[in-house]
């Protein structure tokens, strides 16, 4: 038997209760935007928001805080064929080799990458690399031969820094992926016997858990640079701030978990000190354990890629666990991450099976993934694709998650995606308000988003069923006794009736409300 516990309106705690369980309803998605379908050649129109008194992001993106971006992550090489003069051995039947996306397909999908209502954009590594190894080709850019050029495949230098203007043009800021944990096997060091001790010699990781070895073995046999002798340090730091002149607004840090931590704090302080405090440090730190993420922030690095709550996201929304778990793990990463609001949320990435596939090709469990991203204390990552629908296969490794960009698979779950950026976008409550748990059971999950210039409130239904819950608004909250809240999915009002949002929603369904007065 699960104990209840029913708190009166207006409490300083959120409610927790034992779930019950309604007659299934049908839900139909009101959102309709065709006009910002990728399939039209027309530069796309905004997104109407729907947010009554908007709070919208600055559009220079020079002036604005990382806390409050959406960035949209993308493969080069996957992303969209703009330069088929550049198009070397390109195989686009085999997942292993080069499939032709370069810079300046980025550029020219660029209005794309803006109409989903992204704010940032994140790229994969464009340095020169290990052309191919065995049976693969070094497409994805993590395989650097020269850190100090970019790679024929995707555009000469000039190109690049024509890629990072477009992106401020239009309103963009540029996350760089850099690895500096290994390089390729042809790299020029790695041949240098006057080099020899730039690099560790211990052979393979055989056991992940193991910080030695993470930190002194290889991964999968790429030469593993030695981080702890200081000539390589300087290098990478050089490596870090020939990057930074380029213009991009941060990186992100491959293989944290791989490279002492002494070495992240150094180079952290240098990027820093040379290209500026807001230039944004977020690194890969492969682990599901949030305790273990604090000493990184503390060490200068912004923030970090969110695993611990990746996981959960999976167990929850993608295969239907309980919610409280999801509101267990959100309050216990909170109370853990030295920032969270810095750190980044995702469903999936270039390393991880697509959540839709996960989801059984459940499109409902997407959207409601999509829509707790969005409106989440955490800086939210979208994989190129997923936007579409775009899935994977269900077994092996992860190339099937990098298939080519399909702008046109799925143009309702576009529409989705479209409203949530435009929302989150005209919300200062969504990108920098304080996160408060409202409500948790098994089905559903609700929290508010506290701002001094605004407040919204989140609804999460997990049940297949329609759920109907009277949540009990926050005495933290400046929503008071009779105010009006328009629900922005769907444009509905609701009325805060003896200190509750009475809240009904289909299965797998998310309702965000905000309040029609301003505050």
């Amino acid at each position: 038997m699960i104990k209840s516990v029913g708190l009166t309106p207006n409490m300083s705690t959120p409610v927790r209760e034992t779930p019950r369980t309604t007659p299934q309803a049908q839900v139909t998605d009101s959102v309709v935007l065709g006009q910002n379908l990728a399939v039209s050649q027309e530069k796309p129109q905004p997104v109407p928001s729907g947010v009554p008194h908007p709070t919208p992001l600055p559009e220079d993106p020079k002036v604005r805080s990382w806390q409050g971006e959406t960035i949209y992550f993308l493969l080069i090489d996957r992303f969209h064929d703009g330069d088929p003069n550049n198009n070397h051995a390109v195989n686009k039947d085999d997942l292993n080799r080069y499939h032709g996306g370069d810079l300046q397909g980025v550029i020219d999908k660029m209005d794309y990458i803006k109409s989903t209502g992204a704010t940032a954009l994140w790229i994969t590594p464009p340095m020169d690399n290990q052309t191919s190894f065995v049976n693969s080709d070094g497409y994805h850019g993590y395989w650097p031969v020269d850190h100090f050029k970019t790679d024929e495949h995707v555009g000469t230098m000039d190109k690049f820094k024509e890629f990072v203007n477009t992106a401020h043009e239009k309103g963009l800021k540029v996350l760089l992926d850099i690895p500096l944990n290994h390089t390729a096997w042809e790299h020029p060091f790695y041949q240098d016997p006057a080099k020899h001790s730039w690099f560790h010699h211990n052979g393979d990781v055989t056991d992940w858990d193991d910080p030695w070895q993470s930190e002194n073995c290889s991964i999968f046999g790429l030469p593993d640079l030695a981080q702890e002798n200081p000539e390589v340090e300087k290098y990478l730091i050089d490596v870090g701030k020939f990057w930074a002149d380029t213009g991009v607004d941060g990186f992100r840090l491959d293989a944290v978990k791989n490279v002492p931590k002494a070495f992240w704090d150094k180079f952290n302080q240098a990027m820093h000190e040379h290209a500026g405090p807001d230039f944004y440090l977020m690194g890969e730190y492969y682990v599901g354990d949030p305790s273990k993420y604090a000493q990184y922030q503390h060490g200068g690095m912004d923030g970090l890629v969110d695993y611990p709550l990746y996981y959960t996201i999976d167990d929850v929304l993608a295969k239907g666990g309980s919610m409280r778990q999801l509101a267990d793990r959100v309050a216990d990463c909170d109370r853990k991450f030295a920032k969270p609001e810095m750190m980044s949320a995702f469903l999936d990435n270039h390393d991880t099976k697509r959540f839709l596939t996960k989801a059984g090709g459940d499109r409902d469990r997407l959207k409601l993934a999509l829509s707790f991203q969005m409106t989440l204390n955490r800086i939210p990552s979208v994989y190129y694709g997923t936007e579409t629908s775009m899935e994977s296969d269900n077994e092996g490794w992860s190339e099937s998650s990098r298939r080519m960009m399909d702008f046109d698979n799925d143009p309702d779950m576009l529409a989705h995606f479209q409203k949530l950026g435009a929302i989150r976008k005209d919300s200062i409550a969504l990108r920098e308000g304080r996160l408060l748990e409202m409500w948790q059971d098994d089905q559903v999950y609700a929290y508010g988003r506290v701002h001094p210039q605004d407040e919204a409130v989140v609804v999460l239904n997990n049940s297949p069923h329609e759920q109907t819950r009277e949540i009990p608004v926050r005495a933290e909250s400046r929503l008071r006794e009779g105010m009006a809240l328009k629900e922005l999915l769907t444009g509905e009002t609701v009325t805060i009736q003896n200190g509750r949002i009475h809240s009904k929603l289909g299965g797998k369904q998310a309702a965000i409300y905000m309040p029609l007065d301003k505050l």
